[in-house]
């Protein structure tokens, strides 16, 4: 790259193409901030751009150039790349080593860098791996990549979410083998239940052994789950809505434990256990053992819940939660 060649100018605003997206991979693109603070301080430092037939395509500073068009600033102080002096994939590798410089990059902007990377440059995985992979923080690894490369096929109001919630490559790459006629219903119960990690690795499996068990027809799925009902109900809290929505997905997954974990509700209730004692089981009855917790402050109180539970464990209804067992 010794023969790059690049000069200092104030490049007009209307000269550069902003839908051009050859050197970008910024994910999610916001401007209030930055705009806030051009208004006030104006630019900094100077974007990047590569010059073509007398316009420009931005390398580095896609919010900055953005933030001065919203601004209607006329023109924007700028190094310019001469075209004839680097190719596009070392003026993209410049935008990275930009950015990394000053940011950490989120999972969606690594997985735009890689996808350029094979489907602009044409760069074979056995290169990006080599060479690309470790610049952007990655372990250098086949099936790696094959999950950063999948995430393309996420739309942008799922990738935002991935950002927000930190989802794991692992998750989100999960998340992008959905079936394309499953995953709209995916993406919209996480995105509107703000699901994390373990969640919707529940949620897909869930979903998953239904369509496939029974064979059900995922807009009849939806209609069965009343999710629009479940959504718009503004007497439960967002934690809610999804408990109610998972009950129903693991009543209809497992029909038989939906009937036995109703029993078992009805007999833990009918034990009048103290407030201050909890009686929980198994998910799914996978283990043989109950569990008690219990909270107190003082030896005589604890001798009082003590004494409880003596005269509890003489109930019938204990004696059926046993036997479910």
């Amino acid at each position: 790259m010794n023969d790059i060649k690049k000069r200092l100018k104030n490049a007009e605003i209307d000269s550069i193409d902003c839908k051009d997206t050859t050197f970008i991979y910024t994910f999610p693109v916001r401007i209030e901030e930055i705009t806030e603070s051009i208004k006030r301080i104006g630019v900094l430092n100077p974007v990047l751009l590569f010059e073509y037939d007398n316009k420009y395509k931005i390398i580095s500073g896609f919010k900055r150039v953005l933030a001065c068009k919203s601004l209607c600033f006329d023109a924007i102080s700028s190094f310019v790349f001469e075209s004839d002096s680097i190719s596009e994939l070392n003026a993209f590798m410049i935008a990275v080593y930009d950015n990394i410089s000053i940011r950490k990059l989120n999972i969606i902007e690594k997985s735009i860098i890689l996808n350029k990377l094979k489907s602009y440059h044409s760069l074979k995985h056995n290169e990006i791996i080599k060479d690309f992979m470790p610049i952007i923080g990655l372990e250098q690894s086949e099936k790696l990549l094959e999950c950063y490369l999948s995430l393309s096929e996420i739309d942008d109001d799922l990738k935002e979410h991935i950002v927000n919630r930190e989802v794991p490559i692992k998750t989100s790459s999960l998340i992008a083998s959905v079936s394309k006629y499953k995953l709209p219903l995916i993406s919209e119960i996480i995105i509107k239940f703000n699901l994390g990690t373990n969640k919707i690795k529940e949620l897909i499996y869930l979903i998953d052994e239904i369509t496939e068990r029974d064979n059900i027809d995922i807009k009849k799925l939806r209609s069965d789950l009343n999710l629009d009902r479940v959504i718009k109900n503004e007497r439960m809290t967002l934690s809610q809505k999804w408990e109610k929505i998972v009950s129903l997905l693991r009543e209809k997954r497992f029909p038989m434990w939906s009937k036995i974990e109703k029993k078992l509700l009805r007999n833990i209730s009918s034990l009048s256990l103290p407030k201050n004692v909890n009686l929980s089981y198994p998910p799914y009855l996978e283990g043989d053992k109950l569990r008690i917790e219990i909270e107190f402050s003082t030896s005589d109180e604890l001798k009082i819940i003590g004494q409880k539970l003596i005269d509890i464990s003489k109930k019938e209804e204990l004696s059926e939660i046993v036997k479910l067992m």
